[in-house]
């Protein structure tokens, strides 16, 4: 049976296949509580206050997720705009490609976007903590700088699959001029 839809709802439909697919993957297998727990409670274990502040901070981190979480549809139709009209100025009548690449594009952006947001809210939630304790930010850190914001936190702390969605995308082979920032 041929698709009856146009490209336009075959592209929005496809978006938010690739958005849905990408949440599925950061929560790895989980719910938003859990992760939202998780990033509470690596905040906690920071700054070594008291575990009974881990209700609390955990549903402060969970609004902070969902607000955040907002924005990434947008994001990903940006992202997948520009990765259609970047490979349809190479190739003009390859729109099976455009598809193609615009969809691991937008799902790279999406596990990019979401890992930055674990660590900013991570970050967050730290610095809550910190002022509610009365400690200076930087005092008795164990979080290491080392150059960009993304990279502040030790290795050791974060899920191997924010520590992944950090990286800089890597260019595939044969595909050189193409930006893999």
């Amino acid at each position: 049976m041929p698709n009856k839809l146009t490209p336009e709802l075959r592209g929005r439909q496809a978006l938010e296949d690739v958005a849905e697919r990408a949440l599925r993957r950061f929560l790895r297998g989980g719910t938003w509580p859990a992760v939202a727990r998780e990033i509470a409670w690596h905040a906690l274990k920071a700054t070594e206050a008291d575990y009974t502040r881990l209700d609390a901070l955990t549903a402060l981190v969970e609004a902070k997720l969902a607000q955040a979480i907002d924005g990434l549809h947008t994001t990903l139709e940006s992202v997948w705009i520009a990765a259609t009209e970047d490979h349809l100025r190479s190739w003009p009548h390859d729109r099976e490609g455009a598809e193609t690449i615009a969809l691991l594009d937008g799902y790279e952006e999406a596990l990019r976007v979401l890992s930055r947001q674990y660590v900013d809210l991570l970050e967050w939630s730290i610095t809550v903590i910190r002022e509610r304790q009365g400690v200076d930010r930087q005092s008795g850190s164990r979080w290491l700088r080392s150059g960009t914001r993304d990279t502040q936190l030790s290795k050791e702390e974060l899920p191997a699959l924010v520590l992944q969605g950090l990286r800089r995308r890597i260019a595939p082979f044969g595909w050189s001029r193409r930006d893999a920032a």
